[in-house]
This record gives structure tokens, C-alpha cells and sequence, in this order.
């Protein structure tokens, strides 16, 4: 029970995490943008996917320690 609660708290934030940071790397970073110079379109693009896939880490890690705590596990 506690890796599917980790697995499902790690696919549900990196959902909501990554549909936010597309929406702003599109804004910010995006063909037709025009807000930053070449090269750091590119520093924003790769920031951002690692945030992307950085950011739910904590969140699953919340979640694997509260199951462990709680002594309901299987």
C-alpha cells in the first residue's frame, strides 16, 4: 500500500506540476515568445523540465513517510 500511495502522489504531482510548467516555458520560452534572447530560451527550457520531474520528488517522499509512520503497511 505505501508504494502505490507514493507511486499515485508522484504521478498526480508531476501531472500538475508539468501542465503548469508547460503552459509558462510556452509563454516564456516558447518559438514566438520574443521575451528572451536565444540561448536563454534554452536555459529556461531545460530549468524548467527539470523542475518538472524534480518538483514531485518531495511530495512522494511526504507520502512514503506518513505510511511508514502510520504503521499501515502491507
Amino acid at each position: 500500500m505505501r508504494v502505490i500511495a507514493t507511486a499515485i502522489a508522484y504521478f498526480l504531482s508531476l501531472t500538475v506540476v508539468a501542465y503548469v510548467m508547460l503552459i509558462v516555458m510556452v509563454i516564456v520560452a516558447g518559438p514566438h515568445a520574443g521575451l528572451l534572447q536565444s540561448w536563454l530560451e534554452q536555459v529556461v527550457i531545460v530549468l524548467g523540465w527539470v523542475v518538472i520531474f524534480v518538483i514531485p520528488i518531495p511530495v512522494a517522499r511526504k507520502v512514503w513517510r506518513r505510511f511508514g509512520r502510520s504503521g499501515f503497511t502491507s
